[in-house]
């Protein structure tokens, strides 16, 4: 069977839902931990290839990739076969969620797409995903504070206290893993490190590694080229190839690959086809966050999704320096 061409993504209509990664255990396993005076073993994980196809639970879309209703597709007898002298396409202008705004999409030629999409052979698997969008939240608490009374303590490895927020603040920082607090002038930057007796424990970020925060490990997180996932059913460091994302203009002005890695986990990522997509310091609800524009902050959106190895797997790896970032990744806000 063909690789069906995909084309524009259509407008989405509804209610945004925000969805916790970086979940409670991120980062380090603390239920390995024999008690809480123990210190945590920090260590990279090796990609590994995974040898089980993806579950074909439905064949590519002939015409749109479906945003905000689902839509039955009948199951393939067998897996199909990428056909790589078939060309996709990309869409050049697909609908916004604001009509007013700009495109978000910018132009790639189908030369480029043909030579950056994987062989047949590199192409595992493909269904349809369940997204929804996590990012770095930023509290400045010089300019918006709360009462003492109302702040809560932070605390760290052997529960010892690095900080008091604001509630609300305190909220943010464990649901998406992450986040920089600003007090009395100094920047705080905090990642989960474990979930330990019903406590979040941090630690702080070094922002010469990882300046995004880190995913699961020691992973850095890569901002609009993460994906969290259900590390029962993906590997860390996966490839993950959405095409209907190419030409996605992003904040600092480039276009997107349609590649992701796996870098993440999340207490409410489950399952096969459940992606989380991470945004850097760009909150999953503003207008201008480019997954909310496709519909990607929606877990009605459905798009089709590829799992790569092989080759094409590693060229990506390299070209977003994992478990690293690229040296030239900068902040986009």
């Amino acid at each position: 069977m063909q690789l069906r061409r995909i084309f524009t993504l259509l407008a989405v209509v509804g209610t945004m839902t925000l969805t916790a990664c970086g979940g409670a255990d991120q980062f380090a396993a603390y239920h390995s931990q024999p008690d809480d005076n123990g210190t945590v073993s920090l260590s990279h994980q090796n990609f590994q290839q995974d040898e089980d196809s993806d579950v074909w639970n439905s064949s590519l879309p002939t015409q749109q990739a479906t945003v905000g209703k689902a839509e039955d597709f009948p199951v393939p007898a067998n897996p199909p076969v990428v056909d790589n002298e078939n060309t996709i396409n990309l869409p050049l202008q697909p609908a916004t969620v604001d009509p007013n705004m700009e495109p978000t999409h910018g132009s790639v030629s189908e030369e480029q797409i043909a030579k950056d999409r994987p062989k047949a052979s590199e192409v595992q698997g493909t269904a349809k995903l369940t997204p929804t969008v996590y990012f770095f939240p930023v509290f400045d608490e010089d300019k918006k504070s709360c009462p003492d009374s109302e702040k809560v303590t932070l605390h760290g490895q052997g529960g010892k206290a690095l900080i008091r927020v604001c509630k609300k603040s305190s909220l943010a920082c464990g649901l998406q893993g992450s986040c920089s607090i600003k007090q009395k002038g100094k920047i705080r930057m905090l990642n989960i490190l474990a979930r330990i007796k019903g406590q979040n424990r941090y630690f702080e970020i070094n922002r010469e590694e990882c300046k995004y925060g880190y995913g699961d490990r020691t992973v850095c997180l890569d901002p609009f080229h993460t994906l969290a996932a259900d590390l029962k059913v993906y590997k860390l460091g996966e490839v993950i190839y959405i095409p209907s994302v190419i030409g996605l203009i992003l904040p600092d002005g480039s276009l997107h690959d349609g590649y992701f890695i796996i870098r993440d986990k999340g207490s409410g990522i489950n399952g096969r086809g459940r992606f989380d997509f991470y945004s850097g310091f760009v909150p999953w609800y503003e207008s201008t966050n480019p997954f909310k524009r496709i519909g990607l902050a929606d877990k009605t959106t459905s798009v089709p999704y590829l799992r790569i190895t092989g080759a094409k797997a590693k060229e990506i790896q390299a070209r977003r320096s994992y478990p690293s970032i690229p040296k030239d990744n900068q902040p986009f806000k």
